[in-house]
């Protein structure tokens, strides 16, 4: 009987995420019964049999480091992530350039 993603991640003791993850990626093989997704058996066995190797992810370029690591430059010492600026100062006015109107009341 197929797993649902939330049956395979309550067997792989992960989150749904990371099964959607992994089946957005192309790593996991799934199919659907209108919108129900679920994994065959045999995947799922070639998965805990075959682990997938730790590669970087699309964007993320190769060899580059994981958050809180430094990247060496050649000969040198660790290269610190470029510094955080400021944000962009207000411009004085109205907020969002809504009107103020004050009723009969107001002076």
């Amino acid at each position: 009987m197929p797993f649902s993603v939330r049956s395979l991640a309550e067997r792989w003791s992960c989150s749904e995420g990371m099964i959607r993850k992994m089946i957005k990626d192309g790593t996991l093989q799934c199919f659907t019964i209108g919108t129900l997704i679920r994994i065959p058996v045999a995947e799922v066995e070639r998965i805990e049999c075959n682990p997938p190797q730790n590669t970087p992810s699309k964007g993320s370029g190769e060899g580059s480091p994981s958050s809180g690591e430094t990247k060496k430059a050649s000969g040198t010492g660790p290269v610190s992530p470029p510094p955080i600026g400021s944000m962009p100062k207000r411009k004085p006015g109205n907020a969002g350039g809504a009107t103020v109107h004050h009723g009969p009341w107001s002076a």
